[in-house]
Protein backbone atom coordinates (compact mmCIF):
# COMPACT_ATOMS: atom_id res chain seq x y z
CA UNK A 1 0.00 0.00 0.00
CA UNK A 2 1.39 3.36 -0.89
CA UNK A 3 1.38 5.86 1.76
CA UNK A 4 1.68 9.46 0.45
CA UNK A 5 1.91 13.05 2.92
CA UNK A 6 -0.85 14.74 1.67
CA UNK A 7 -0.34 18.66 1.44
CA UNK A 8 -3.39 20.55 2.12
CA UNK A 9 -4.34 22.67 -0.05
CA UNK A 10 -5.06 26.57 0.47
CA UNK A 11 -8.73 26.21 -0.32
CA UNK A 12 -8.92 24.83 2.93
CA UNK A 13 -6.78 26.55 5.31
CA UNK A 14 -7.94 29.20 7.87
CA UNK A 15 -4.85 31.38 8.82
CA UNK A 16 -5.38 32.45 12.76
CA UNK A 17 -3.13 34.81 14.99
CA UNK A 18 -3.42 35.08 18.94
CA UNK A 19 -2.29 32.74 22.14
CA UNK A 20 -3.79 29.39 22.74
CA UNK A 21 -7.34 29.86 24.65
CA UNK A 22 -7.87 27.82 27.21
CA UNK A 23 -10.93 26.24 26.45
CA UNK A 24 -10.71 23.09 25.05
CA UNK A 25 -13.21 21.23 22.79
CA UNK A 26 -15.11 18.28 22.84
CA UNK A 27 -15.24 15.74 19.96
CA UNK A 28 -17.54 13.27 19.11
CA UNK A 29 -17.14 10.56 16.89
CA UNK A 30 -17.22 11.69 13.29
CA UNK A 31 -18.06 8.42 11.37
CA UNK A 32 -21.37 6.25 11.75
CA UNK A 33 -19.81 2.83 11.75
CA UNK A 34 -19.22 0.27 14.40
CA UNK A 35 -15.52 0.15 15.16
CA UNK A 36 -13.37 -2.39 15.49
CA UNK A 37 -16.11 -4.39 13.55
CA UNK A 38 -16.94 -2.56 10.11
CA UNK A 39 -14.46 0.50 10.33
CA UNK A 40 -10.93 0.09 12.05
CA UNK A 41 -8.51 3.39 12.92
CA UNK A 42 -5.60 2.79 10.22
CA UNK A 43 -3.45 6.09 11.28
CA UNK A 44 -2.87 8.39 13.75
CA UNK A 45 -1.42 11.97 14.03
CA UNK A 46 2.80 11.90 13.67
CA UNK A 47 4.46 13.24 17.00
CA UNK A 48 7.27 12.94 16.33
CA UNK A 49 9.18 16.36 15.82
CA UNK A 50 11.92 15.03 13.16
CA UNK A 51 11.84 12.64 9.99
CA UNK A 52 10.79 9.38 12.21
CA UNK A 53 6.81 8.54 13.18
CA UNK A 54 5.34 7.74 15.94
CA UNK A 55 1.77 8.24 17.37
CA UNK A 56 0.57 9.28 20.48
CA UNK A 57 1.07 5.76 21.94
CA UNK A 58 4.97 5.55 20.87
CA UNK A 59 3.71 3.09 18.51
CA UNK A 60 4.27 3.46 14.03
CA UNK A 61 0.68 3.76 13.41
CA UNK A 62 1.48 7.02 11.17
CA UNK A 63 4.02 8.30 8.77
CA UNK A 64 6.18 11.15 8.73
CA UNK A 65 4.05 14.00 8.90
CA UNK A 66 0.92 12.53 9.07
CA UNK A 67 -1.87 15.17 10.81
CA UNK A 68 -4.80 13.26 11.08
CA UNK A 69 -6.39 9.96 12.45
CA UNK A 70 -7.47 7.95 9.57
CA UNK A 71 -10.83 5.80 10.26
CA UNK A 72 -10.92 3.31 6.84
CA UNK A 73 -13.27 0.37 5.82
CA UNK A 74 -11.87 -2.85 4.79
CA UNK A 75 -12.44 -2.59 1.20
CA UNK A 76 -13.74 -0.08 -1.86
CA UNK A 77 -16.60 -2.16 -1.96
CA UNK A 78 -17.61 -1.08 1.66
CA UNK A 79 -17.85 2.55 0.07
CA UNK A 80 -21.28 1.61 -1.48
CA UNK A 81 -22.43 1.25 2.02
CA UNK A 82 -22.79 4.93 2.36
CA UNK A 83 -21.01 5.44 5.34
CA UNK A 84 -22.14 8.46 7.20
CA UNK A 85 -19.10 11.12 8.02
CA UNK A 86 -20.89 14.03 11.14
CA UNK A 87 -19.84 16.78 12.28
CA UNK A 88 -17.65 16.36 15.49
CA UNK A 89 -18.17 19.69 17.25
CA UNK A 90 -20.56 22.71 16.76
CA UNK A 91 -19.16 25.07 14.35
CA UNK A 92 -19.41 27.32 11.10
CA UNK A 93 -19.34 25.70 7.47
CA UNK A 94 -15.95 27.47 5.98
CA UNK A 95 -14.94 25.43 3.28
CA UNK A 96 -16.53 22.41 0.73
CA UNK A 97 -15.73 20.53 -2.27
CA UNK A 98 -17.15 17.85 -3.97
CA UNK A 99 -17.27 16.63 -7.72
CA UNK A 100 -13.65 14.75 -7.44
CA UNK A 101 -14.01 11.16 -8.84
CA UNK A 102 -13.41 8.22 -6.20
CA UNK A 103 -10.49 6.55 -7.45
CA UNK A 104 -6.84 5.02 -6.52
CA UNK A 105 -4.22 7.77 -6.87
CA UNK A 106 -2.00 5.13 -7.45
CA UNK A 107 -4.24 4.48 -10.68
CA UNK A 108 -4.80 7.81 -11.65
CA UNK A 109 -1.61 9.78 -10.26
CA UNK A 110 -0.60 12.29 -8.02
CA UNK A 111 -0.82 15.56 -10.68
CA UNK A 112 -4.39 14.17 -11.09
CA UNK A 113 -5.54 15.59 -7.23
CA UNK A 114 -2.38 18.26 -7.11
CA UNK A 115 -3.64 21.18 -4.34
CA UNK A 116 -6.82 18.73 -3.74
CA UNK A 117 -5.04 16.53 -1.98
CA UNK A 118 -8.03 16.08 0.42
CA UNK A 119 -10.35 15.56 -1.88
CA UNK A 120 -13.94 16.12 -1.40
CA UNK A 121 -14.21 17.41 2.06
CA UNK A 122 -15.50 20.20 4.61
CA UNK A 123 -13.68 22.18 6.83
CA UNK A 124 -15.45 23.69 9.79
CA UNK A 125 -14.25 26.38 12.53
CA UNK A 126 -15.10 26.08 15.85
CA UNK A 127 -15.20 28.64 18.54
CA UNK A 128 -11.87 29.62 20.39
CA UNK A 129 -9.98 29.12 17.23
CA UNK A 130 -10.92 25.12 16.56
CA UNK A 131 -10.75 23.69 13.17
CA UNK A 132 -11.75 20.11 11.94
CA UNK A 133 -11.47 19.27 8.59
CA UNK A 134 -12.90 15.98 6.78
CA UNK A 135 -11.27 14.58 3.87
CA UNK A 136 -11.27 12.12 1.12
CA UNK A 137 -15.36 11.74 1.40
CA UNK A 138 -17.54 10.10 -1.72
CA UNK A 139 -18.26 12.14 -4.76
CA UNK A 140 -21.56 13.64 -4.43
CA UNK A 141 -21.78 13.20 -1.11
CA UNK A 142 -21.05 16.70 0.49
CA UNK A 143 -24.47 17.46 2.36
CA UNK A 144 -23.18 20.67 3.63
CA UNK A 145 -22.50 24.22 1.95
CA UNK A 146 -20.27 27.50 2.97
CA UNK A 147 -21.13 29.58 5.44
CA UNK A 148 -24.13 27.00 7.17
CA UNK A 149 -24.40 26.92 11.01
CA UNK A 150 -23.97 22.91 11.93
CA UNK A 151 -24.46 20.92 15.22
CA UNK A 152 -21.97 18.37 16.40
CA UNK A 153 -23.89 14.70 14.35
CA UNK A 154 -24.65 16.94 11.96
CA UNK A 155 -23.94 14.66 8.31
CA UNK A 156 -21.56 15.91 6.28
CA UNK A 157 -21.29 13.50 3.79
CA UNK A 158 -19.92 10.27 3.04
CA UNK A 159 -16.64 7.65 3.14
CA UNK A 160 -15.01 7.62 0.09
CA UNK A 161 -12.06 7.76 -2.09
CA UNK A 162 -11.10 11.10 -3.51
CA UNK A 163 -7.92 12.88 -3.33
CA UNK A 164 -4.92 11.65 -2.58
CA UNK A 165 -5.82 7.93 -0.62
CA UNK A 166 -5.44 4.10 -2.11
CA UNK A 167 -7.95 3.61 0.25
CA UNK A 168 -11.17 4.19 1.30
CA UNK A 169 -11.14 6.16 4.89
CA UNK A 170 -12.26 9.20 6.73
CA UNK A 171 -9.11 11.66 7.41
CA UNK A 172 -10.49 13.81 10.85
CA UNK A 173 -7.66 16.83 11.40
CA UNK A 174 -8.39 18.78 14.27
CA UNK A 175 -6.62 22.39 14.45
CA UNK A 176 -5.90 25.39 17.09
CA UNK A 177 -5.06 28.75 15.72
CA UNK A 178 -3.87 26.94 12.01
CA UNK A 179 -1.62 24.53 13.92
CA UNK A 180 -2.48 20.87 13.86
CA UNK A 181 -3.28 19.27 17.73
CA UNK A 182 -3.37 15.44 18.43
CA UNK A 183 -7.16 14.90 19.72
CA UNK A 184 -5.46 12.06 21.43
CA UNK A 185 -3.38 13.88 23.46
CA UNK A 186 -4.75 17.09 23.84
CA UNK A 187 -3.13 20.44 24.67
CA UNK A 188 -1.84 20.06 27.65
CA UNK A 189 -0.14 16.37 26.70
CA UNK A 190 0.58 13.74 29.43
CA UNK A 191 2.82 10.34 29.82
CA UNK A 192 5.23 9.86 27.19
CA UNK A 193 3.34 6.87 25.69
CA UNK A 194 -0.30 7.02 25.50
CA UNK A 195 -3.04 9.49 25.76
CA UNK A 196 -2.85 12.62 27.06
CA UNK A 197 -3.64 14.32 30.11
CA UNK A 198 -6.56 15.85 28.65
CA UNK A 199 -7.52 14.06 25.74
CA UNK A 200 -10.31 15.93 23.41
CA UNK A 201 -12.41 13.30 22.59
CA UNK A 202 -15.11 12.49 24.45
CA UNK A 203 -15.87 9.37 26.54
CA UNK A 204 -18.09 7.64 23.74
CA UNK A 205 -15.11 8.39 20.92
CA UNK A 206 -12.12 7.52 23.35
CA UNK A 207 -13.99 3.83 23.74
CA UNK A 208 -14.78 3.38 20.18
CA UNK A 209 -11.03 4.72 19.14
CA UNK A 210 -9.20 2.56 21.49
CA UNK A 211 -5.82 1.57 20.73
CA UNK A 212 -4.53 -1.64 19.46
CA UNK A 213 -3.94 -4.64 16.61
CA UNK A 214 -6.44 -6.08 14.83
CA UNK A 215 -7.67 -8.48 11.93
CA UNK A 216 -10.20 -6.25 9.94
CA UNK A 217 -10.67 -8.17 6.86
CA UNK A 218 -11.33 -12.07 5.91
CA UNK A 219 -12.43 -13.98 2.99
CA UNK A 220 -12.38 -16.98 0.56
CA UNK A 221 -10.96 -16.93 -2.86
CA UNK A 222 -10.55 -19.44 -5.64
CA UNK A 223 -6.11 -19.36 -6.02
CA UNK A 224 -4.09 -17.32 -4.25
CA UNK A 225 -5.37 -14.04 -4.72
CA UNK A 226 -3.04 -10.48 -5.36
CA UNK A 227 -3.58 -7.79 -2.53
CA UNK A 228 -5.11 -5.58 -5.16
CA UNK A 229 -8.06 -7.86 -5.74
CA UNK A 230 -8.32 -7.82 -2.21
CA UNK A 231 -8.27 -3.97 -1.81
CA UNK A 232 -11.15 -4.00 -4.63
CA UNK A 233 -13.34 -6.57 -2.88
CA UNK A 234 -13.16 -8.84 -5.78
CA UNK A 235 -13.88 -12.16 -3.15
CA UNK A 236 -16.93 -10.91 -2.00
CA UNK A 237 -18.64 -14.25 -2.01
CA UNK A 238 -19.60 -16.88 1.46
CA UNK A 239 -19.40 -19.98 -1.61
CA UNK A 240 -16.92 -21.59 -3.19
CA UNK A 241 -17.42 -24.17 -6.03
CA UNK A 242 -16.19 -27.44 -5.39
CA UNK A 243 -14.04 -27.37 -8.39
CA UNK A 244 -11.87 -24.38 -6.81
CA UNK A 245 -8.16 -25.40 -8.22
CA UNK A 246 -7.36 -24.50 -4.54
CA UNK A 247 -9.43 -23.17 -1.41
CA UNK A 248 -7.23 -19.98 0.39
CA UNK A 249 -8.28 -18.00 3.01
CA UNK A 250 -7.23 -14.57 3.66
CA UNK A 251 -6.85 -11.58 5.96
CA UNK A 252 -5.91 -8.23 6.50
CA UNK A 253 -4.21 -7.00 9.85
CA UNK A 254 -3.29 -3.66 11.02
CA UNK A 255 -1.75 -1.50 13.70
CA UNK A 256 1.09 -3.66 14.08
CA UNK A 257 4.19 -3.44 16.47
CA UNK A 258 7.28 -5.93 16.52
CA UNK A 259 6.53 -9.13 18.38
CA UNK A 260 2.95 -9.30 17.57
CA UNK A 261 1.77 -12.44 17.10
CA UNK A 262 -0.72 -13.24 13.90
CA UNK A 263 -2.19 -16.67 13.37
CA UNK A 264 -5.15 -17.75 10.72
CA UNK A 265 -6.71 -21.42 10.53
CA UNK A 266 -8.90 -23.16 8.16
CA UNK A 267 -11.06 -26.06 9.43
CA UNK A 268 -12.86 -28.30 7.28
CA UNK A 269 -16.72 -29.27 7.84
CA UNK A 270 -15.56 -32.39 9.42
CA UNK A 271 -14.08 -30.24 12.10
CA UNK A 272 -10.14 -31.36 11.00
CA UNK A 273 -7.63 -28.27 10.38
CA UNK A 274 -6.81 -27.99 6.64
CA UNK A 275 -4.26 -24.95 7.03
CA UNK A 276 -2.81 -22.65 9.58
CA UNK A 277 0.08 -20.07 10.00
CA UNK A 278 1.39 -18.22 12.75
CA UNK A 279 4.27 -15.83 12.62
CA UNK A 280 5.54 -13.09 14.86
CA UNK A 281 6.29 -9.06 13.60
CA UNK A 282 9.89 -8.21 13.68
CA UNK A 283 8.98 -4.61 12.66
CA UNK A 284 5.87 -2.54 12.96
CA UNK A 285 3.64 -2.30 9.95
CA UNK A 286 0.27 -0.23 9.42
CA UNK A 287 -0.67 -3.12 7.09
CA UNK A 288 -0.11 -6.42 6.93
CA UNK A 289 -1.78 -8.95 3.88
CA UNK A 290 -1.91 -12.82 4.54
CA UNK A 291 -3.66 -16.21 3.15
CA UNK A 292 -3.20 -20.18 3.90
CA UNK A 293 -5.04 -22.74 1.87
CA UNK A 294 -4.70 -25.76 0.31
CA UNK A 295 -5.05 -26.81 -3.75
CA UNK A 296 -7.35 -29.02 -4.60
CA UNK A 297 -5.98 -32.77 -5.35
CA UNK A 298 -9.91 -34.43 -5.23
CA UNK A 299 -12.14 -34.34 -8.26
CA UNK A 300 -14.18 -31.46 -5.94
CA UNK A 301 -13.84 -30.14 -2.40
CA UNK A 302 -16.17 -31.68 -0.19
CA UNK A 303 -19.81 -30.17 0.27
CA UNK A 304 -20.19 -28.32 3.41
CA UNK A 305 -19.69 -25.57 6.02
CA UNK A 306 -15.54 -24.10 6.03
CA UNK A 307 -14.69 -22.38 9.19
CA UNK A 308 -11.88 -19.46 9.20
CA UNK A 309 -10.14 -17.75 11.79
CA UNK A 310 -7.50 -14.55 11.92
CA UNK A 311 -6.12 -13.08 15.58
CA UNK A 312 -3.28 -10.42 16.49
CA UNK A 313 -2.41 -11.23 19.84
CA UNK A 314 0.08 -8.59 21.88
CA UNK A 315 1.71 -9.65 24.79
CA UNK A 316 2.13 -6.36 26.85
CA UNK A 317 2.13 -2.39 26.32
CA UNK A 318 -1.08 -0.24 25.17
CA UNK A 319 -3.42 -2.34 23.25
CA UNK A 320 -2.33 -5.93 24.87
CA UNK A 321 -4.53 -8.32 24.42
CA UNK A 322 -5.72 -10.73 21.45
CA UNK A 323 -8.81 -9.65 18.72
CA UNK A 324 -10.17 -11.86 16.18
CA UNK A 325 -12.35 -12.24 13.40
CA UNK A 326 -14.40 -15.72 12.38
CA UNK A 327 -15.21 -16.15 8.68
CA UNK A 328 -17.72 -19.07 7.54
CA UNK A 329 -18.27 -20.24 3.58
CA UNK A 330 -19.72 -23.08 2.11
CA UNK A 331 -19.02 -25.30 -0.64
CA UNK A 332 -21.71 -26.34 -2.85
Amino acid sequence: MLLMMRLIPAFFLLFLSGPLAAQDISLSLPIGCDLGRDCWVFQLPDVDPGPDRMDYACGKLAYDGHDGTDIGLASLAEIARGVPVFAAAPGLVKGVRDGMQDALVSEIGKEAVKDRECGNGVLIEHADGWQTQYCHLRQGSVAVRAGQKVEAGARLGEVGLSGSTDFAHLEFILRKDGRMVDPFRGLEGGPECGPGDKPLWDAAARRALAYGPAPYNIGVAPRGPKYEEVLKGRFPDDTLPGTAEAMVLWAEFNGLAPGDILRMSLTGPDGAEMASHSETMKGAKVRQFLFIGRKRTQPAWPKGDYAGRASVERSSGIGAGTREIRYSFTVE
